[in-house]
């Protein structure tokens, strides 16, 4: 299936995406270099809903959005499980010594308890799995699908992914214990381009986990499992362990 064509190729929406995409990119920067963590879920969600009206307004259903009611039940539950297992594999990683140090996260360390818990249970959820993956799962690659082979289009929407991590890896050097490994420019490409080499896996990955639940909801929680459990995992490594 993944290289064949819509039976009824839809027309491009080129602008429709481009302007989409444009306002990812408004909206990465923004959050990324303005906001607080606060102030994440009402732009960000802001920002979604205009990209829903953009994508409705060029044609695209619910169907190739992944958003069709009668199917989150079994988004819930593929969803569910995955949710299940990275949470096994995360507590399995705190548990090995060799691995706990991975979620010695600095951000977590100098921060409350309250602010970690939310941004694991509140923000990251709404300003980040929900955002990212209806973003990219549901919207890009339900536009692209329409024209294009799921292939195509899977290719596209995961590389689009990968540029979108530039700047939270930018972050992540600063505050993760594992940036001490990329210092100077040479250092910094390397982590970069590592990056949006791992997020576009990862997000071919998540359409996998969207096209096999035939609905976004189950790579959303399965992305709240690898960003959320995570915190929560670092909490528990500086304040316990």
């Amino acid at each position: 299936m993944w290289r064949r064509s819509p039976p009824s190729p839809h027309r491009a929406h080129i602008f429709h995406l481009a302007a989409i995409y444009a306002l990812a990119l408004y909206a990465n920067v923004v959050a990324n270099e303005l906001l607080d963590g606060i102030w994440h879920i009402p732009f960000q969600l802001g920002i979604l809903g205009f990209a829903l009206v953009i994508s409705r307004r060029a044609g695209t259903t619910w169907t190739s959005l992944g958003l069709r009611r009668d199917r989150l039940k079994r988004g819930a539950v593929v969803g569910g499980v995955l949710l299940a297992i990275i949470t096994i594999g995360i507590v399995i990683g705190i548990a090995i010594p060799a691995t706990r140090d991975l979620f010695r996260d600095e951000k977590v360390a100098e921060a409350s308890a309250g602010w970690v818990l939310f941004q694991a249970l509140v923000r990251i959820p709404i300003a980040t799995a929900l955002y990212e993956e209806v973003l990219f799962r549901g919207i890009m690659f339900g536009m692209l699908v329409r024209r294009h082979t799921p292939l195509v289009a899977g290719v596209i929407t995961s590389v689009l992914f990968g540029f979108w991590h530039i700047l939270p890896t930018l972050h992540t050097i600063e505050t993760n214990p594992a940036g001490d490994m990329f210092t100077g420019s040479i250092g910094i490409t390397i982590a970069i381009i590592g990056a949006i080499a791992g997020t576009t896996m990862a997000g071919i990955g998540f359409l996998l986990i969207r096209l096999y639940a035939n609905s976004t909801l189950a790579p959303v929680l399965a992305h709240i499992g690898t960003n959320s459990v995570a915190m929560l995992g670092a909490l528990v490594v500086i304040r316990y362990l």
